[in-house]
């Protein structure tokens, strides 16, 4: 699911008649704080749900499989979400 289909339905599950632009003010919010939060304190959990963290991948090196060419995958920091075990058993 992308950001749009997310404000559409985030549209549909809303309880009052509102606008696309609201509902996608609304949304950019909600995902504005979860950046702010994940930045500054490093994860962030909702109960029975699951938790958004900060993961940090080391540099590599790896090989291309056709010329063997050697190349170097720079360190990335991504954010990871763990889906509680209520979650995964729903599934």
């Amino acid at each position: 699911m992308n950001k749009l289909e997310f404000i559409k339905e985030y549209k549909k599950c809303y309880k009052k008649n509102i606008t696309y632009t609201e509902a996608k003010k609304d949304v950019e919010a909600f995902l504005d704080l979860i950046e702010n939060n994940i930045m500054n304190v490093g994860n962030i959990k909702f109960k029975e749900i699951g938790a958004f963290s900060v993961l940090e991948r080391k540099e590599r090196v790896i090989s291309n499989p056709k010329t063997r060419e050697r190349m170097t995958i720079y360190p990335l920091t991504t954010v990871k979400f763990i889906p509680t075990k209520v979650k995964k058993e729903e599934k």
